[in-house]
Order: C-alpha cells, then sequence, then structure tokens
C-alpha cells in the first residue's frame, strides 16, 4: 500500500492528465483505489465520484449560454454511474477484474492502433 503523501500525488497525476487528455482516468483511478485497498465496489464508486465531481465543475465553468452538449453529457454521466453501481453489486469480484483488464487493454491497443495509423 503506497504512502497517503504518495497516494496524493498519483491522484493529482491522474487529475492533471484527465485535464490534458481525458481518455483512461477513470481506469487509472480504478487501479490507484485498488491498489491502496479499496474494495472494487469503493474503487467503483470512488471514480465515479469524482468523474461526477469533475464534471460537475466543467458543467458550471461552461454552462452559460446554455451548453446543451454538457446537458446530456451529465445526464447520460448520471444515468451511467449508477447503472454501473448497480450491476456492479451483482457481479463477481473475478468477473469485475476481468473487465477492468480487458477494458484497460483495449485502450491500450486502439491508442496504439490511433498513434501508428493517423
Amino acid at each position: 500500500m503506497a504512502s497517503p503523501k504518495k497516494s496524493l500525488s498519483i491522484l493529482f497525476g491522474i487529475s492533471v492528465y484527465n485535464g490534458m487528455f481525458g481518455p483512461g482516468q477513470a481506469t487509472m483511478l480504478m487501479y490507484t483505489f485498488l491498489r491502496n485497498g479499496a474494495t472494487y465496489l469503493q474503487s467503483l464508486a470512488f471514480t465515479r465520484f469524482q468523474t461526477f465531481i469533475s464534471c460537475t465543475a466543467a458543467f458550471i465553468t461552461y454552462s452559460w449560454p446554455v451548453n446543451w452538449i454538457a446537458i446530456y453529457c451529465t445526464s447520460g454521466s448520471l444515468i451511467g454511474s449508477r447503472l454501473a453501481l448497480r450491476v456492479a453489486q451483482k457481479i463477481s469480484t473475478g468477473q469485475l477484474r476481468f473487465i477492468l483488464h480487458s477494458v484497460t487493454i483495449a485502450l491500450s491497443i486502439q491508442l496504439v492502433i490511433r498513434v501508428a495509423f493517423p
């Protein structure tokens, strides 16, 4: 388990990455929380909460005049995170681990393909 200061610096780094690039931020947060002793459900909840706060701040910052895309993204984020938490409660830890690793590998492959074949 990482020290609290190291954990905070890791979370800060992930937040900077999210602000610059976005994709993969939730996956990195999940791995950080898991590595620091959280369960999969706790990791999922913490990650969804952090993403919600980030999206809410962006929505408030950029919503005037009314930004309809932000409204749709916020609504979708709320619905998606509620569904994720409900579904995750019904899936075993092994299945959650497989899904997390599969998505991470798929995102890595997609990134390599996009860089190699622009």
